[in-house]
């Protein structure tokens, strides 16, 4: 009876693969690269994965690259490569590694901010294609421009600070506008204006600094107020 109960799990487990692992979130907390360039950037993630069973592969034209990737700490990931992303529709792919394959869990847009969809059908897939040079994907490299920059902003939209304000003043005041918990709101303001601090340290906000307004794709990035809080902590 033991052994008939025991075979009964196992080929439960075998016929569920999600059952393995969850990753329940996964978001660009700051990219550090703009288009022609070679991939680097911060990604959020909420998992009971080990990172060794994830595959982080930017997917464009040219061809797929699997990216490097160094803990920050539990919940975020610094991913980078070797790489030039040449092409404006560029997708950063997860993976994860459940019963002997690998399944795409999510999709990034790297130059819109959106996340793309998951189809069933294209959920069972092989090992990332290796990277291959394209002499005609040079061409892009002309093509560089600010809009991984421009991502993280709201073109012409400026924060009303005088410089006497704490940022903790600034995250609940907006935070309130942009529903958007407080936490949340003074991260997106410090990813959106890393000049604006001393250092790049998060707890030296300049007196002089002009601050732009956060884009929605950033805002959207700190909307877990539980994540919010856990990234603002480790900085």
């Amino acid at each position: 009876m033991k052994t008939t109960l025991y075979i009964s799990i196992l080929a439960a487990l075998l016929l569920c693969p999600l059952a393995w692992g969850k990753v329940s979130h996964v978001s660009i907390n700051q990219q550090q690269f703009n288009l022609g360039a070679s991939p680097r950037l911060k990604v959020n993630i909420v998992t009971d994965t080990k990172f060794d069973k994830l595959q982080f592969v930017v997917e464009q034209r040219a061809g797929n690259e699997r990216l490097m990737v160094n803990p920050i700490n539990s919940f975020m990931l610094l991913l980078s490569g070797v790489e030039d992303v040449s092409d404006p529709d560029a997708q950063l792919v997860i993976k994860e590694y459940r019963v002997n394959r690998w399944y795409d869990v999510k999709r990034l847009a790297l130059f819109s901010g959106k996340t793309i969809a998951v189809a069933p059908s294209e959920q069972n897939l092989k090992a990332p294609v290796q990277a291959q040079s394209n002499p005609a994907a040079t061409g892009g490299a002309e093509l560089k421009s600010n809009l991984a920059s421009e991502a993280m902003v709201d073109t012409g939209c400026m924060l009303d600070y005088s410089g006497k304000q704490t940022l903790w003043r600034l995250g609940s005041h907006y935070g309130g506008i942009w529903q958007l918990n407080t936490y949340g709101a003074i991260l997106a303001i410090f990813d959106a204006n890393p000049k604006a601090f001393s250092g790049g340290d998060i707890n030296r906000l300049r007196a002089d600094a002009k601050l732009a307004c956060p884009s929605e794709a950033l805002k959207q990035g700190y909307r877990d107020a539980k994540l919010a809080r856990q990234i603002f902590e480790s900085k």
